[in-house]
């Protein structure tokens, strides 16, 4: 774990209940939670592709320097696509949701205690309806972001061969072969609390599934996604507010 503090951010547009978030676990209420049931293929051929600052755009704001204020200059990333048709998906209880990408800041976006990780990767997931209607009611933006925090150890290939492909290129490229499995923890423990995007324009009524258990990577492909990313890329921690977040015991795969 690090003691790196997350990138700073000055904000220029507020949604209210806004993420990441810093999770105390004393602090945390356990509850009987809705499972977590990933469905993903053995193995499937992801697409990359950096995903500049300059392409979060907020949606109504003022404009400062030719963009908005809420777009930072550390806010880029790398993100890995799923294949159309790839149904890779994860149920929370009888809610269904599909894999819109995986990507990862540096250090950690969520802390614990106060203390960030070197990375954490968001798996960020869209609800799936039976019928043609809106995918999320109210407040509920449709979206579950699934995240997942990362520290140097025993190498991962699949996580790995994934972060040390990581480029600011205009175009995208191809990870083969990519066991979506191997980048979750065999045990899936987690957080939960309602929050936001962390990118402009910081869309609310996001549900967040914080795993408790890290994955571990190669100290050499977290220092080189740090390159790609050298001031690191990672919003500040926001106000929890009155938000409660809950936790619920070991479910083991």
């Amino acid at each position: 774990m690090s003691l790196t503090a997350p990138a700073s951010s000055a904000v220029g547009c507020s949604h209210g209940k806004q993420s990441p978030v810093d999770i105390r676990p004393l602090d945390v209420d356990l509850s009987a939670l809705p499972p977590l049931r990933f469905a993903h293929p053995a193995t499937l051929d992801l697409e990359l592709h950096f995903d500049a600052p300059g392409n979060h755009r907020a949606e109504t704001g003022p404009v400062r320097s030719g963009r908005p204020d809420c777009v930072r200059d550390d806010e880029g990333t790398v993100k890995a696509a799923p294949p159309p048709g790839g149904e890779c998906r994860v149920r929370v209880g009888a809610d269904r949701y599909e894999l819109v990408d995986v990507h990862w800041h540096t250090p950690s976006e969520h802390t614990v205690s106060g203390v960030a990780f070197p990375m954490e990767q968001h798996m960020k997931y869209r609800r799936v309806t039976d019928d043609d209607g809106a995918a999320g009611v109210g407040k509920d933006s449709g979206f579950a972001v699934v995240g997942v925090f990362v520290h140097p150890g025993r190498a991962n290939d699949s996580l790995d061969r994934l972060l040390t492909s990581a480029r600011r290129a205009a175009e995208p490229w191809e990870v083969r072969g990519v066991e979506l499995d191997a980048l979750l923890p065999s045990c899936t423990e987690s957080y939960r609390y309602l929050g936001s995007t962390t990118v402009c324009p910081y869309t609310p009524g996001v549900r967040w599934i914080v795993l408790t258990h890290p994955v571990q990577a190669s100290a050499t492909a977290l220092a080189h996604y740090r390159t790609v990313f050298p001031k690191g890329n990672a919003r500040a921690v926001q106000p929890l507010g009155d938000r409660r977040i809950v936790g619920d015991r070991h479910r083991w795969w």
